[in-house]
């Protein structure tokens, strides 16, 4: 309410009393969307009128002092400065006021909720605006903010709808007497009820009430009384800018700020929980280069085309089965488990790099979090918020990838998550010497062994990556598929084809048995 009507209308009253015959010494602006007027009274004291127009939030407030900046800050219509005040006009049932000037200029006050502005007009000149991109603004004319209203009871009384004879009302208002069940009463009794609530509109003293959790200025008593105010609009809109802006918005930004770092400690906690039990699975497995050394010692003892068989272990000194690949000698499958060894030891060396990692960040949002706890100003939570990356930027947001990442000799291998990351993944994600590769003629995962500058990506590297595009296939099950593969200069999407449908050229076909990660990173 503390744009309504009845709120400007006692102010620009109180404010016709303490500005004619002031001169205005500087208009700046030093915030975004904030304008500061500076006023030099009859009696040599400074006034100021702080304009806050945000989206989020407008009013006007009148801090007793204020201390412009040497920096970042600009001088607003400085056609007005060392002009004189000759009178302030409230415009008739409308939320505007304006202050005019001795020099003919009107600086207009149009308190329209987030559509709020300050528009100086010039005598015989074209308006100018605080907020430019307001452009309706442009075409504005005094004439047009003026509606006076004829108000009697014989007119209501022909025509019940206090909607017509007071469009001023406001939300708060019509709430109030909603809730005093003013539609209930005979149509007299209503307009006794009006006539008694404009009084109270133009006389009561302010009140700082709560509505729905939010404070709001009020001239009825209304929602949960937290505090009874004077008469005063000028302490009153200043009561309720600190109320509103400093302590609401504080606690609301301060409560927002710390559930989402308790979100990402929480997020933190688990990603190294659950990376911590992968290391632990890993490390506490067979290695893979003892179990090909338990192969080489038994290559007399395997048979060609087992898939399983249980050897003596003689690091161990106990029996453990050995899982084979059927088409495979058993010293291919020996080599193969030398191969793995060394894949294992690069995702043992990148998993404890990514707890690591994640251990530091936990750290970091723990700090920023207990710093903000300690935090008693918004100026000094909101230095904090914007240092620490939580103003809900793009930087602070986490980025999706359209593709899962898994490591392969040291090689990134990259795979689609679905039909339309299949088409982000291999269309924007790509150099043109990664080597792309898919399941033949069968839906499924785009597949990218990223290129590494002067090398060749070795063909052991190839297979793995192909195993993961069986995998993620619809041919997942079968014992051996064909993978074609080529460099993604060859891959071409033709306008209206379907997601993740693509044309290749120049691939080569390679048979693998279907193979899912071991980890993902």
């Amino acid at each position: 309410m503390h744009l309504n009507y009845y709120v400007l209308k006692r102010l620009s009253k109180s404010l016709e009393q303490i500005l004619l015959g002031s001169e205005l010494v500087e208009s700046f602006s030093q915030e975004k969307d904030e304008l500061i007027l500076s006023f030099l009274l009859k009696d040599k004291s400074s006034f100021y009128i702080k304009a806050t127009l945000q989206s989020d939030f407008t009013a006007l407030s009148f801090p007793e002092n204020f201390a412009r900046s040497k920096r970042n800050s600009a001088d607003i219509f400085p056609f007005l400065v060392r002009c004189k005040v000759q009178s302030i006009h409230q415009y008739e049932n409308e939320r505007a006021f304006h202050i005019a000037f001795k020099n003919g200029a009107v600086l207009l006050f149009k308190m329209h909720g987030n559509r709020s502005n300050i528009i100086l007009i010039p005598k015989g000149q074209n308006p100018q605006l605080f907020k430019k991109k307001l452009i309706a603004d442009k075409s504005i004319t005094l004439s047009s903010l003026e509606r006076p209203i004829e108000r009697s009871e014989a007119l209501y009384l022909a025509e019940p709808s206090y909607s017509k004879l007071y469009p001023t009302f406001g939300k708060l208002i019509k709430e109030h007497l909603l809730a005093g069940n003013f539609h209930e009463l005979t149509a007299t009794e209503q307009w006794s009820k009006l006539s008694e609530l404009v009084y109270k509109l133009e006389t009561n003293p302010f009140y700082i009430t709560e509505t729905n959790g939010r404070p709001s200025l009020s001239l009825i008593e209304y929602g949960k009384i937290k505090e009874i105010l004077s008469t005063d609009p000028v302490h009153a809109l200043n009561r309720f800018y600190q109320v509103f802006h400093t302590e609401y918005f504080f606690e609301k930004e301060k409560g927002s700020a710390i559930q989402l770092l308790n979100k990402k400690i929480s997020q933190a906690k688990s990603y190294i929980h659950k990376t911590q039990q992968q290391l632990d699975k890993l490390e506490s497995a067979t290695a893979p280069n003892q179990i090909a050394d338990i192969i080489m010692a038994n290559l007399h003892a395997i048979r060609s085309g087992e898939t399983m068989i249980n050897l003596f272990n003689f690091y161990t000194n106990e029996n453990i089965d050995i899982k084979l690949n059927k088409l495979l000698s058993p010293q291919k499958n020996a080599e193969n488990y030398y191969r793995k060894s060394k894949n294992r030891k690069i995702e043992v060396e990148k998993l404890t790099e990514n707890i690591l990692n994640k251990e530091e960040q936990l750290i970091n949002f723990q700090n920023q979090r207990e710093a903000i706890e300690k935090t008693e100003t918004l100026k000094a939570l909101r230095l904090i918020i914007k240092s620490s990356d939580l103003a809900g930027n793009k930087g602070n947001q986490e980025v999706h990838l359209p593709y899962k990442t898994f490591m392969v000799q040291g090689y990134q291998v990259w795979v689609g998550k679905n039909a339309k990351s299949n088409d982000e993944l291999t269309l924007k994600h790509s150099f043109k010497e990664d080597l792309w590769l898919h399941a033949k003629d069968v839906p499924g995962s785009h597949v990218l062994i990223k290129h590494q500058v002067g090398k060749s990506i070795p063909t052991s590297v190839i297979e793995r990556a192909a195993g993961f595009a069986a995998y993620y296939s619809k041919r997942k099950t079968d014992t051996l598929v064909p993978v074609i593969y080529t460099p993604v200069k060859h891959v071409r999407k033709k306008k209206g084809t379907a997601p993740g449908q693509v044309f290749v050229a120049q691939e080569k076909v390679i048979m693998v048995p279907s193979q899912g990660p071991q980890t993902e990173a």
